[in-house]
């Protein structure tokens, strides 16, 4: 079987064991919702055929974010198998991202993303801030942040990204005029 590019949304169940029938293809998933979100069950997208449970609720130990923008799901961070086939992956706006293929995603399309990019620039400031920090003042997904803040320094040189240790940091660059 060969790897899903997409994530498809198999509905709702409130306990975990429902939720085995729904998942059919590499990347079907469906949420456990009961009293509040739970879990994202999730048929591994790699397509190895194992079942993937990602905690979604911080009460219950660590959690990754869970967002739902225009009916399409990301999570973050990224879900990166220590156990199985180790595969390591993005879930954007419904897109699967292979970390480990050097993919683009750049067909994932951002909402308002001329909008975001306005905002971003906004809260920047000449200390070194991460993409999650400024994602978490936008209320909007770290993917979409950190796409927009490296836009704002590829393509227009308003920021500075840091490297190694430092990448993901961003902050106004120092323009210098002569």
């Amino acid at each position: 079987m060969t790897r899903a590019n997409r994530i498809r949304d198999r509905g709702q169940v409130q306990h975990r064991h429902e939720a085995d029938a729904e998942l059919i293809n590499p990347g079907d998933f469906v949420l456990v919702h009961r009293g509040a979100l739970r879990s994202m069950v999730l048929k591994c997208p790699d397509g190895c055929g194992e079942t993937l449970t990602i905690n979604l609720d911080p009460r219950a130990a660590k959690a990754w974010r869970f967002y739902r923008r225009r009916n399409q799901v990301s999570i973050f961070p990224s879900i990166w198998r220590d156990t199985g086939c180790r595969s390591h992956f993005i879930i954007w706006h419904h897109v699967i991202d292979w970390c480990d293929w050097g993919d683009s995603v750049d067909d994932v399309e951002i909402e308002d993303e001329r909008e975001l990019l306005d905002r971003a620039l906004a809260i920047c400031t000449h200390e070194w801030q991460h993409f999650t920090n400024l994602a978490e003042k936008l209320d909007a997904i770290p993917w979409d942040v950190n796409r927009v803040c490296r836009s704002l320094v590829n393509d227009d040189g308003v920021l500075e990204q840091g490297i190694g240790e430092n990448l993901g940091f961003f902050r106004l660059a120092n323009m210098r005029t002569f």
